[in-house]
């Protein structure tokens, strides 16, 4: 717990700072990740009070131009500790006993927890997603979802496994919005060799994540298949 707060207050603010002094019209937008204790949310809140940032998990942002921005930091059970971030997928689910130690925090204390409990205890992914925020328009609404979509591109393990949300795929086959922006897997661009997909009309896209590289996209929102380009793979045409 110590060490995220650290980080928040100690990198994260004034790196945020430092940015924004020299790009005043850029706005900053963050969620937590399946890695960060629930707690670390409200010292990200500490943050938005100050203007450094917004906070994007079940919240909507109006982008300009009649764009929204909404987004959903919550991911399918994983083998990993920390359970905060994680949900069942679906809503008949049932999440059997792991073989790591489950644990949520409670306020500034980390409890150890049956995970077949306490997913029983807490909503599904497919159960928040209609809860979240109601968009003006799904042709014009930007998703921010930290768990990528089920057997696409944008979800593969080093061991060719398919491993994104069913629940979040459904969403995007249904809603069709304009674009979803995701992370968690973060070898599914290099396991790919590419940093998008397309789920009938919507556009996907998970840049990945490297200790050897910086992994991010750029692009134009009003063009994004013609002006994408991402940082080691380049333009969406080479990709893929």
């Amino acid at each position: 717990l110590q060490e995220q707060q650290d980080f928040i207050f100690s990198f994260l603010e004034p790196t945020i700072e430092g940015f924004l002094c020299t790009s005043p019209q850029a706005t900053v937008y963050a969620m937590l990740g399946n890695d960060d204790w629930q707690v670390s949310n409200t010292h990200l809140s500490k943050l938005a009070e100050k203007g450094f940032l917004r906070l994007l998990h079940a919240s909507r942002h109006d982008l300009g131009e009649g764009y929204d921005l909404i987004g959903y930091g919550h991911v399918p059970p994983t083998p990993f500790t920390i359970k905060d971030g994680e949900r069942r997928d679906l809503r008949d689910d049932v999440v059997h006993q792991q073989r790591c130690t489950a644990c949520v925090s409670q306020g500034a204390k980390i409890v150890v927890v049956d995970p077949e409990q306490y997913f029983a205890s807490v909503m599904s992914i497919e159960q928040e997603l209609e809860r979240l925020p109601k968009r003006r328009d799904l042709s014009r609404t930007v998703y921010v979802m930290h768990s990528p979509p089920f057997k696409t591109n944008l979800d593969k393990l080093f061991d060719g496994r398919w491993v994104g949300s069913r629940a979040i795929r459904a969403f995007i086959e249904k809603r069709q919005p304009y674009l979803t922006l995701h992370g968690h897997i973060h070898e599914s661009s290099e396991i790919s060799s590419t940093y998008w997909d397309q789920i009938g009309e919507t556009i996907c896209i998970n840049p990945g994540q490297s200790t050897e590289e910086f992994c991010g996209v750029v692009f134009n929102l009003e063009d994004i298949t013609g002006t994408i380009e991402h940082t080691v793979f380049g333009p969406m045409a080479q990709s893929g």
